[in-house]
């Protein structure tokens, strides 16, 4: 006679002429898995400027001289830091020089890596960089100019700060120009500029 015992515990019993035996229940099947989260490199670029950068310049005032800011506001979590550039507009024909379509003289830029003092004589325009607060630039002020890319021609485009870490940096850039009786009034001069903001390798 063969009689099958199950009992409420987790083993079971059979019983079979008078032997028995006892298994064990199964260990508890597991399975083990790894929960992450990776934060990618982002970067931002913001102005609080209007598209157009208007210089106010007047050949009966100031020397001609005029200036106006372009404030911008660079943030990334990116731990090696990042960068900000600035060049002309990809495609520039006029070797950064404002113009008018091309139908008026234009105004030159200046250019300190041929021996240019800086300052900004009569129909020459340029700009000055500021980190955190501003320094508005006078007509006595040291201009840069605002290179070509490579592709155009230039000695590629400038790097106006660089940042070890991640962070946020509030910078300014200022552009002047200086103009005289030779420009025909009301005409607007004008070309592009790029300003690139990249996070650091």
């Amino acid at each position: 006679m063969k009689k099958l015992i199950i009992g409420l515990a987790s083993a079971v019993t059979i019983t079979a002429f008078g032997a028995t035996a006892a298994f064990a229940a199964p260990a508890p099947a597991t399975w083990s898995q790894t929960v992450q989260v990776t934060s990618n490199s982002v970067i931002t670029l913001s102005s609080t400027a209007p598209t157009t950068a208007a210089i106010a310049a007047d050949p009966t005032q100031n020397g001609g001289f005029g200036t106006t800011a372009v404030p911008l506001t660079v943030s990334s979590n990116n731990e090696s830091g990042y960068n900000l550039t600035l060049s002309m507009i990809l495609g520039d024909t006029h070797s950064g020089a404002l113009f008018d379509d091309g139908t008026a003289a234009p105004l030159s830029t200046t250019d300190t890596v041929t021996g240019a003092s800086g300052i900004l004589a009569a129909n020459q325009w340029g700009y000055t960089f500021a980190s955190g607060t501003n320094t508005v630039p006078t007509i006595a002020s040291t201009f840069a100019q605002v290179p070509n890319l490579v592709a155009d021609g230039g000695t590629g485009a400038v790097t106006l700060m660089n940042a070890a870490a991640e962070g946020t940096s509030n910078v300014f850039v200022n552009y002047g120009a200086v103009i005289d009786y030779t420009l025909p009034s009301g005409i607007t001069y004008s070309n592009q500029v790029t300003y690139t903001a990249s996070v650091n390798p």
